[in-house]
């Protein structure tokens, strides 16, 4: 169990970032997630690294997750619906904030996630709120494991993101677009999206905390989503589908129009919802001044969640499939199966379906069971549909093992694959000329 959750966590390291807004909610006087951090026997003192938890409730980083977190809640609640899909679910105590008030809750996440909160919460609830609970393990990029999750309720969904679209690749975001239209369209109900401004927001609390040193902390934040990602947030911002941000700090220039007509393009319309409310209160402003309060809540006037639902006059156009040149056609409903063998050193893998954050776990198992003595790769992946993020991590992990880099060789790769690869950058290391 120990080494399957080291395997997941290897190939989602993006896991561990879930748990820094449960430690920002306890630390500002959330009981429920305190409960949390201790049934997983995280204290939170340690997280981070030393650092005073004085210091950590005045961060302006903290007020600006608090934020989300209230302002997201509180839609959620006025959507109307009586099921929401926490998507991704983290180690959130949301959970008990509306099973309580009646509402069903399915959390979804990967499989790291899900395998310690779901037997947490269990621990946590009585057998009345169980009947309200589900957990699903989800990739965002996989049609049926969101209908899966979708599909344990019984009429409409309010789908709510928090803090995701910052770690997809523009890819991997319309294939979520996609997914989720296709899940409103069959179960009714709404998308709540706190992504799409997650950068003005993050401002807007900056500059209110730190005056002219937001500009700073705005830099050291990009830097730090783009560490955590495997993308670039200044190339391939959640805000925008394409372009760049034109710098930090106050010239920061989001294009809202272009990414609203993108939404539009998948199919999906928006309503903004303000995060401003004159009753707007943050545990974190106890720690504040009433000048920086103040300032909060007039520089969020202005940022706004998202709330997307189906546009009526949408006609999906016809999927062309997966093609190459090199391999043929592909056939996106193969299931996924992984098949290798080590001889003579030379490490032979083929690869059928899609390797996306559910099935690459099974990819580096088999790589790491293979041992020691590999002196070459060869990758088939003439029947790979289709590759994410976490997929090509573990591809890396396994080019990254060679001495002799050029002995790692990939073939059959699809017309599909081969742009998925070329567009995340990982082409420079796994593909010959």
């Amino acid at each position: 169990m120990e080494n399957e959750k080291a395997i997941n966590l290897e190939v989602n390291p993006s896991s561990n970032t879930a748990i820094t807004t449960l430690i920002m909610l306890a630390n500002a006087g959330y009981d429920q997630a305190s409960a949390i951090l201790e049934k997983m026997g995280v204290e939170k003192e340690k997280v981070f690294h030393g650092i005073d938890r004085k210091d950590m409730i005045n961060r302006p980083v903290d007020i600006a997750r608090e934020l989300r977190y209230v302002a997201l809640n509180r839609t959620i609640e006025e959507s109307g619906y009586q099921t929401l899909m926490d998507l991704p679910c983290g180690y959130t105590p949301k959970v008990f904030e509306f099973t309580e008030k009646g509402m069903r809750y399915i959390g979804c996440d990967l499989p790291a996630v899900i395998d310690d909160f779901a037997p947490i919460i269990d621990s946590m609830t009585d057998e009345e709120q169980k009947k309200k609970i589900d957990f699903a393990v989800v990739d965002v990029t996989n049609y049926e494991s969101l209908k899966a999750a979708a599909d344990k309720a019984d009429g409409p969904v309010c789908i709510a993101t928090e803090g995701l679209l910052a770690y997809l690749s523009s890819d991997e975001k319309q294939q979520l677009w996609r997914n989720i239209r296709r899940i409103l369209s069959e179960k009714g109900g709404c998308w709540l999206n706190t992504d799409a401004e997650t950068i003005r927001r993050y401002f807007a609390v900056f500059k209110a905390v730190a005056g002219d040193g937001a500009g700073d902390l705005m830099a050291g934040l990009i830097k730090g989503f783009s560490e955590q990602s495997d993308t670039d947030l200044r190339s391939n911002s959640s805000e925008v589908l394409s372009g760049q941000m034109k710098g930090t700090g106050e010239s920061v220039r989001m294009d809202y129009e272009k990414l609203e007509a993108a939404y539009h393009a998948a199919g999906l319309l928006v309503e903004k919802v303000p995060y401003y409310r004159e009753d707007l209160e943050l545990h974190l402003f106890n720690s504040m001044s009433p000048e920086e309060i103040e300032k909060v809540r007039e520089n969020i006037k202005h940022v706004n969640i998202w709330k997307f639902t189906v546009d009526p006059a949408y006609q999906e156009k016809e999927d062309a499939g997966f093609s190459g040149a090199a391999a043929g056609p592909v056939d996106p409903s193969l299931p996924f199966q992984v098949k290798s063998e080590l001889k003579d050193g030379v490490l032979s893998v083929s690869i059928q379906g899609r390797m996306d954050t559910i099935t690459a776990p099974e990819l580096l198992k088999q790589f790491q069971e293979a041992g020691e003595g590999i002196r070459s790769i060869h990758v088939d992946v003439s029947r790979m549909s289709y590759v994410s993020s976490a997929g090509l991590r573990v591809l890396l992990i396994m080019y990254k093992s060679l001495a002799d880099k050029d002995k790692f060789e990939m073939a059959g790769v699809s017309k599909a694959v081969r742009e998925i690869l070329e567009t995340t950058g990982f082409d420079q290391f796994l593909l010959k000329e």
